[in-house]
């Protein structure tokens, strides 16, 4: 197996785990909905191994965290969440490669937050317009929390020399 090929499997099985730790995540929800520490790991993905992993792995936790909770949206609602979590991730770890980790969480975070409701607001959903301002202060505090977490853990793996 050449340098790529292993360092392209080292990625595959890193973004596995962090997707089951996502799962995991999916399981510390903050409130009633499926507002969760899923991203936790997609965050970190996108800090750490850039836009395309932390765009699976907060697509996917999102439909972890959403199981979970029994699709309190609907289901093709869930999956129109996930498709904005992937776009999180993607624009999170674009910023961070680009402008650094704080500024990546902090892309992750607007998002995540005010962005990703917006956009499904204006789509049918059973709240309507609604959706956004029900949604905005939690989703905001959650991925601020997700994203303190996610500059942590990666300022720790990087402190003691863990190459990703």
């Amino acid at each position: 197996m050449g340098v790529s090929a292993a360092k392209r499997v080292k990625q595959l099985v890193l973004v596995g785990l962090l997707v089951a730790l996502s799962v995991v995540g999916a399981f510390i929800r903050l409130g009633p909905w499926s507002i969760a520490f899923d991203a936790t790991a997609g965050f970190l993905a996108a800090l750490l191994l850039g836009g395309s992993a932390g765009a699976a792995v907060c697509a996917l936790g999102h439909l972890a965290a959403a199981a979970a909770t029994g699709f309190p949206l609907s289901p093709p609602l869930h999956l129109m969440i996930a498709l904005t979590m992937a776009v999180v991730g993607a624009a999170g770890g674009a910023a961070a490669a680009r402008f650094g980790r704080p500024t990546g969480a902090a892309v992750m975070v607007l998002a995540n937050g005010i962005g990703a409701p917006a956009l499904l607001s204006l789509m049918p959903n059973p709240l309507g317009r609604g959706l956004f301002l029900a949604t905005v202060a939690p989703l905001t505090a959650g991925a601020t929390a997700n994203a303190a977490i996610a500059l942590m853990v990666a300022a720790a793996l990087v402190r003691i020399g863990v190459a990703l």
